[in-house]
């Protein structure tokens, strides 16, 4: 199949991901706006549960059904658009509740009571009552979903990002292999474009959510977390109880947990400075923000060549590449989360004038804290550009993992997963608490 052909399957499937993220989201959202309390807290959570669970541990978790629907193309074609679009659904819900319609419901109800009644014409005034939201949710989701190369790696999807990367670790010439890449890079930086001239002046602020109390949200998040993030992690955890005693008796995984512990510390430390150089300018975020948004596998291309260059190349063989990379693709996200996250508050002013550590612990640090911990799983769990910019002699864990994986599950195999993906949530515990008790300690 030709790189036009899996630019054109790929396309094709982020287009059905595209409009079927921002058609459930209009639901969901301000269903999601309407929970409070706990309830709120478990919503965001079995939401967010699938975006952030690593592409790796889904694809490896279900290889064996995956490859056995091979024969099935349509059937294949199916799981693989299903899950996606599952880990794509938090991204659409996000944006759509804090790019709410710039029409009211007051307004919608009176159309409704005076409004034509041709099917068409209540089509165009949905469609121009939306505003801009649902496009720049549908923009962000089909690029994201057109650029994902983990999840359909192990998998045997035909798509242009693992065409490209297997072209690239083969053996094939640089340039020959960017000259593969103008095609789908070039449909990525007409969507960055597009979204960029239509979002410098969109409103970016939470929509006020209506008492709501249909039940369906909850069936459609228990079973999105359920299907892509538990059920995955219980088949690794089971494969990985008889080769847990041979990985402590011969734990070969300590250089490489290390590397991308420290990548990942490095990235997110980037990717924070950078949200608080560019925040105070819309215009400024927006530039900042388009790179991480063409996907891993051009952004470490672009990077790649630009290490090669006379004055960088001292630089290439190091750790500097791979981490400026991570930085500008965790961008993106950081700025999605510090925008949710509420700065300039009547309770955060009094508890700076209290000078209360333990007040600004709840309101301010906390947040902030979570935020970088997300980023950081982030860069931690990242495959592709680590694959590509890792220098000689730094492996990151999950670049040997992946290509273990390859050959097969086995006990022992999945035990080393299982070790990886526990370490950072380890790190990010002890560090938790530590710092809590810290807080809490003097404090007023």
């Amino acid at each position: 199949m030709s790189i036009g052909a899996q630019t054109a399957a790929a396309a094709g499937r982020a287009l059905i991901i595209a409009a079927l993220a921002v058609g459930l989201a209009a639901r969901l959202s301000p269903w999601m706006a309407s929970r409070s309390g706990r309830e709120r807290t478990l919503a965001w959570a079995l939401l967010l549960a699938p975006f952030f669970t690593p592409s790796l541990l889904i694809s490896y978790a279900f290889a064996k059904f995956a490859l056995a629907l091979v024969v099935s193309p349509w059937s294949h074609e199916a799981l693989y658009i299903g899950v996606l679009a599952l880990k794509m659904m938090p991204v659409a819900v996000i944006l759509r509740r804090h790019l709410p319609s710039p029409l009211s419901p007051e307004a919608l109800q009176i159309y409704r009571m005076h409004g034509h009644s041709m099917w068409r014409e209540r089509m165009i005034f949905r469609l121009r009552g939306a505003g801009d939201g649902p496009w720049i949710t549908g923009g962000l989701v089909f690029l994201l979903a057109f650029s994902d190369f983990e999840l359909a790696s192990l998998w045997s999807i035909h798509t242009w990002t693992i065409a490209i990367f297997d072209a690239q670790i083969g053996g094939l010439a640089l340039a020959d292999t960017l000259r593969l890449a103008a095609l789908p890079c070039g449909i990525a930086l007409g969507i960055v474009a597009w979204m960029t001239l239509h979002s410098r002046q969109l409103a970016f602020a939470p929509a006020a959510g209506r008492p709501m109390r249909d039940r369906w949200p909850w069936w459609y998040l228990g079973l999105s977390a359920f299907g892509v993030t538990f059920m995955p992690l219980a088949i690794v955890l089971v494969q990985a109880i008889t080769g847990l005693r041979s990985l402590v008796e011969n734990f070969v995984l300590g250089p490489e947990i290390g590397a991308s512990l420290a990548l990942a510390v490095t990235a997110t430390i980037l990717a924070d400075i950078g949200v608080r150089l560019v925040r105070q300018n819309r215009m400024a975020t927006i530039l900042a923000v388009a790179p991480g948004l063409i996907g891993a596998l051009s952004i470490s291309l672009v990077v790649l060549a630009i290490f090669q260059m006379p004055g960088l190349h001292p630089a290439y063989d190091t750790p500097l590449p791979l981490a400026l990379t991570l930085g500008i693709l965790l961008l993106p996200l950081a700025v999605l989360l510090g925008a949710l996250r509420p700065r300039h508050t009547p309770a955060l002013h009094v508890a700076r004038q209290l000078g209360s550590r333990r007040l600004l612990w709840e309101l301010e640090t906390r947040p902030h804290l979570i935020g970088c911990a997300l980023l950081f799983c982030w860069a931690y769990f990242d495959f592709t550009a680590a694959s590509i910019l890792a220098p000689v002699g730094v492996t990151p864990v999950f670049v040997r993992l992946h290509n273990l994986a390859h050959y097969g599950q086995t006990a022992v195999l999945s035990a080393m997963m299982l070790a990886a993906f526990a370490t950072p949530i380890l790190v990010l515990l002890l560090t938790g608490a530590a710092l809590h008790l810290y807080a809490r300690r003097d404090g007023r």
